[in-house]
């Protein structure tokens, strides 16, 4: 497996670091093809791979900004993975790899290679995959007691989801039998919404709320929440209506950490 080179500025004080220095010129000399060569920049890793052999400048040209030779890319520099759908944002990236973008000397071998060498065809990792097929077999299993709920719980759980995404009760504009309306505030968003909890609706209810929704002007948004739908429900093409499943309403319960409240009303 090729060793993976990292091209960083060089910060040398005097002959301390000759032997390094002669290491890093012979990697840089000596078939540098064999390598894939990586450097930070701009928040971002970048790599390419070179061809063998090294150019040297004319005497007349060989100044500071153009250097004494250099190597020519086969593979342009790239911030972008193979497959071009993965940013190499360092933000993105594991701490091991940004790592090397510490490195003070002109070339070394990153601690990470491996993962720099899964990163760059954009494989996923083991672990990351294992735990995300946790969490949607977890959230699959949340979704079942949602749907089995008794509609004040389900109402409560609404507001609880509401109030930790910082939405606030203002008032409840109505209710009947197994279903509420209520306004909501943000603050922070200074929007207000119209939300309706329903044990149970289909589509015609949801397309009665629509219109309602748009005839109140003081509303920014509308979320239809409900977890017996009695058909899959078509939203109109509009981000400020949102309707939230038993689905919707799991995947929130597990990223607000609401799962052993969910399962405490059983």
């Amino acid at each position: 497996m090729a060793v993976i080179e990292a091209l960083v500025k060089a910060d040398f004080e005097g002959k301390r670091y000759w032997r390094q220095d002669f290491n890093a010129l012979s990697s840089l000399i000596d078939h540098p093809s064999r390598h894939i060569w990586i450097t930070f920049e701009d928040s971002c890793m970048w790599w390419c791979t070179v061809r063998d052999g090294v150019t040297t400048p004319d005497v007349d040209t060989d100044t500071a900004e153009h250097g004494h030779f250099w190597l020519t890319c086969d593979r342009p520099w790239s911030n972008h993975s193979l497959d071009g759908k993965r940013n190499l944002d360092i933000a993105n990236l594991p701490g091991g790899v940004t790592a090397a973008a510490g490195f003070r000397g002109t070339v070394c071998e990153p601690t990470e290679w491996r993962e720099i060498l899964r990163i760059l065809p954009n494989e996923g990792d083991e672990g990351a995959e294992a735990a995300t097929a946790a969490r949607g077999a977890y959230a699959a299993a949340v979704a079942k007691l949602v749907a089995r709920l008794g509609w004040r719980d389900f109402e409560l759980l609404v507001d609880l989801i509401l109030s930790r995404t910082g939405w606030a009760r203002v008032a409840k504009l109505g209710g009947v039998t197994e279903g509420t309306d209520l306004d909501v505030e943000n603050p922070s968003l200074n929007e207000r919404a119209f939300v309706q909890v329903k044990s149970q609706a289909g589509q015609a209810m949801l397309d009665e709320y629509v219109v309602r929704f748009r005839a109140r002007p003081q509303f920014d948004r509308m979320i239809f929440a409900v977890h017996k739908p009695a058909a899959a429900l078509a939203p109109p093409l509009d981000p400020s209506i949102q309707v939230w499943d038993s689905q919707r309403i799991a995947e929130l319960v597990v990223r607000l950490g609401l799962g052993d409240w969910v399962a405490s009303r059983f």
